[in-house]
């Protein structure tokens, strides 16, 4: 094998594929080139992670479904365009599959690397999988590799993978063993303790620890209790009380509400505000599971019907793209553009298609 895998990987982009995936997600090239790269080393590295365990390995290569075939990088640059595409979808089940509870971090790290917004390092990395995996899996039937030696190719391939892969990313994918356990003040003060009296010290710290653990744990649940004190200048008002429980549980269990989201003459880029709103959103779905969200698009009528509603269309998309990024199930999502249809507002003023140019998001 003459070329490196990640080496081979990164051979196949090109400088138009990058321009495509970055008019699909609003991005700039650069940003986009990065962030690919990077996804592709975080992915490889993830299966390099793995690469000790032959067992492991064959069940990480047989996670692209059958029937995907090879996924070229046109493939990739394709379904860029449509955050509903098979490819990633399917790629983000691959993203919870080779990074498990770290893939947020894993997504964060990227993001802020690469100048992406995280929804746009979701779908990039949710391209990357498949791509990665699809190559690794030809180059197996192509070569007739063992799971052995594919094993050792990916052990070598460690130390490029790291250079590759922004700072702190290789302790998550590689995590060093702790060492607290040599500076733990406990054992210290064992050692100091006379033998006759050692068998005793470990039972008695454990009883300790647990009782400590326990009288915390005990004390963390108790209620604050609202002072009952008689008198009128020191009595709490029972429906303060009541207001202040219903806001405090208010604020972690409140329902999903439906969202509009306004946007700029032309663009379907989210505002800051716009992403703040749904960041809430976002915390109120994890929070409601069984809730469904309709994304509907609109714009206003200056310009052609058909760019309209192309337009509504991908602003529609880049809701769902930011909430699929924020963990929320692409299944509980869909969107539609309608273009210039069912205008809130005056479209002759300038006040009235600033209005119209929105997206509501409706929670069923």
């Amino acid at each position: 094998m003459a070329d490196s895998l990640f080496t081979a990987v990164l051979s196949m982009f090109d400088q138009r594929g990058f321009r495509g995936i970055s008019s699909a997600l609003e991005e700039s090239e650069h940003a986009v080139s990065n962030g690919m790269q990077s996804s592709v080393a975080a992915v490889l590295g993830s299966i390099a992670s793995k690469a000790g365990d032959s067992s492991t390995l064959r069940k990480t290569i047989d996670l692209l479904p059958n029937g995907s075939g090879n996924i070229t990088w046109s493939d990739v640059v394709e379904s860029a365009y449509d955050p509903q595409s098979p490819l990633i979808v399917g790629g983000k089940r691959l993203l919870s599959v080779l990074f498990g509870s770290s893939e947020r971090t894993v997504m964060n790290v990227l993001s802020r690397e690469s100048g992406l917004r995280p929804g746009a390092t979701s779908t990039l990395m949710a391209l990357a999988a498949p791509f990665a995996l699809s190559f690794l899996g030809r180059r197996v039937r192509e070569e007739g590799l063992t799971m052995e030696r594919l094993a050792e190719i990916l052990q070598g391939e460690i130390p490029a993978i790291q250079r590759a892969l922004p700072a702190g990313l290789s302790d998550v994918l590689w995590p060093r063993k702790s060492t607290v356990a040599a500076a733990s003040p406990v054992i210290i003060q064992t050692t100091q303790i006379d033998r006759a009296s050692k068998g005793w010290v470990v039972p008695l710290t454990l009883v300790g620890l647990a009782l400590g653990l326990f009288g915390f744990l005990n004390h963390a649940r108790r209620p604050t209790p609202i002072p009952t004190t008689t008198g009128e200048a020191s009595r709490v008002k029972p429906e303060f009380a009541e207001k202040r429980a219903l806001s405090n549980s208010e604020k972690q269990h409140t329902a999903p509400d439906n969202v509009t989201l306004r946007y700029e003459k032309g663009s379907a880029r989210l505002q800051r505000k716009s992403q703040s709103r749904l960041d809430r959103l976002a915390a109120q779905l994890i929070a409601f599971p069984d809730v469904h969200v309709k994304v509907a698009g609109f714009t206003d009528n200056v310009g052609a019907a058909d760019v309209n509603l192309q337009l509504s269309q991908r602003r529609a998309d880049s809701v769902i793209t930011f909430l699929v990024g924020k963990g929320i199930a692409a299944d509980r999502l869909t969107a539609k553009g309608y273009g210039e249809e069912d205008p809130i507002a005056d479209n002759s003023t300038m006040e009235g298609r600033a209005r119209n140019r929105r997206v509501s998001v409706s929670v069923e």
